[in-house]
């Protein structure tokens, strides 16, 4: 953590210089408004200590400046006339903290930890924002389904009861779990994750609660666990299908009393969470297998939200498909389009990867493709050559609407070519292989049809 120490008294700041970079800490020191302002414009800082009264200059004036250049910088004033009033003041005009003179080295520890954690904090809550608006073009759309998906999220995001979030990996359950968050009073609070299917055992019971140093060999220090981390805040349990029973004992007992006690330890400690659980399991069908306790569902099941998996809000495809592009376009710096017959291949299929695979499938054709134009023979084999005739393809609806559009475009293109497919290809922009494909898919007359409609 970087420190600036804006004091006028000489002595007390180069003690207090000292003392910082013996605990770690990078450090510079200022003797006035002057000098801290043009220290604070030289490097960037962390945290600032910094005196009320600096002789001629006035403390919180600096304080204002701060707040104007730079609003993100913490600072924590000092004062050695310790007034309620003084301590308003300062509060009110943005410092984080307030210390009065004289304080021992063991407090300042403290407010720096509080002011690292605030700092921690901000930090996950930045990149909890910036994921948000890398992925939640996953949960827009105007199908009925992701039109009531959005009204529950708004709708449960202003209450704290516990949710659980189903459907198939790659549907969106994370994103919707952190949209809940940012909407919710509890955005500026921790947001802690835990994959249970990634916890070995041995170590799930230590990662949720914590230990004591000494619980156990190698507890060389106390740890807190994800509870404790989380207080105050939001617990996301991803794949909470994968928890062991014993430990589900236990998660129950936390959500029913609000108190646990770290691993080796006597003390309870309470806890003020929110708990978001997600999972790709049918939960019903393991506790009839007796693999998930039933009192622990109901207590993690007070609020559902299922997220659909792709192929039954095909509507959105296109939507999905340009929003994806449009923001992929940014991170290369160049602009992406599809070709026409692009939606229609990418409507055939299946998708049991979701809006994921959606994406990763985009983020490699855009990389693969030339003057920013992802045609469709350069989708990956499986997808290009997936046929509508496939188990699980329904042939209704918007599936039948993009072939009936690609046929009637490639039955143009030939026309105009005169029946020549290598000219009609490249009025379709597609190698002429791919053009007989997909004449032969649609049935068309001509050499690589059968001559008979769909």
């Amino acid at each position: 953590m970087k420190i600036l120490v804006v004091d006028d008294e000489a002595a007390l700041r180069e003690v207090l210089l000292a003392s910082l970079v013996r605990r770690g800490h990078d450090t510079d020191g200022a003797g006035g408004m002057k000098a801290a302002l043009a220290a604070l414009r030289e490097s960037e800082f962390d945290l600032v200590l910094l005196d009320i009264r600096l002789g001629e200059d006035d403390g919180i004036a600096l304080l204002r400046r701060i707040r104007e250049e730079w609003p993100q910088l913490l600072v924590i004033m000092m004062t050695a006339f310790g007034r309620i009033d003084q301590a308003v003041e300062t509060l009110q005009n943005g410092a984080f903290d307030f210390l009065e003179k004289p304080f021992s080295l063991s407090i300042l520890d403290i407010r720096i930890e509080k002011a690292e954690r605030h700092i921690s904090l901000r930090r996950a809550n930045g990149f909890l924002r910036e994921e948000i608006d890398r992925h939640q073009g996953d949960l827009e759309g105007n199908s009925s389904v992701m039109v009531e998906i959005r009204e529950r999220i708004e709708k449960f995001s202003q209450v704290d009861m516990p949710i659980l979030i189903t459907g198939e990996s790659g549907s969106g359950k994370e994103v919707a779990a952190r949209i809940l968050v940012e909407k919710s009073l509890r955005r500026d609070c921790p947001f802690v994750t835990v994959n249970c299917g990634a916890i070995p055992e041995t170590l799930m019971e230590s990662m949720f609660f914590g230990h004591e140093k000494g619980a156990f060999t190698g507890a060389h220090v106390l740890q807190k666990g994800k509870f404790e981390l989380a207080d105050g805040g939001t617990l996301f349990l991803d794949e909470i299908g994968e928890l062991p029973l014993p430990l589900q004992v236990k998660l129950l007992r936390v959500l029913e009393e609000a108190k646990f006690e770290r691993i080796g330890g006597e003390k309870s400690i309470s806890a003020n969470v929110r708990i978001i659980s997600a999972t790709n399991r049918d939960l019903e069908h393991m506790i009839s297998n007796g693999q998930f306790r039933r009192d622990l569902y109901y207590r993690l099941n007070v609020l559902a939200i299922r997220m659909p998996p792709l192929r039954e809000r095909v509507e959105d495809l296109g939507f999905l498909m340009n929003n994806i592009l449009e923001k992929l376009g940014h991170e290369l710096h160049r602009k992406l389009v599809a070709e026409p017959s692009l939606l229609s291949a990418l409507a055939r299929y299946s998708w049991p990867g979701n809006a994921r695979e959606l994406r990763n499938v985009l983020e490699r054709m855009a990389v693969l493709s030339e003057n920013g134009v992802l045609l469709t023979e350069d989708l990956p084999f499986n997808i290009y050559c997936n046929g509508f005739e496939d188990e699980g393809h329904p042939k209704g609806g918007l599936r039948e609407e993009l072939r009936s559009e690609e046929r009637k475009r490639i039955q143009e293109a030939l026309e105009r070519a005169r029946g020549n497919q290598s000219l009609a290809a490249r009025y379709l922009g597609m190698k002429r292989t791919s053009l007989q494909y997909r004449i032969q898919k649609l049935h068309l007359p001509g050499p690589g049809g059968k001559g008979r409609r769909a």
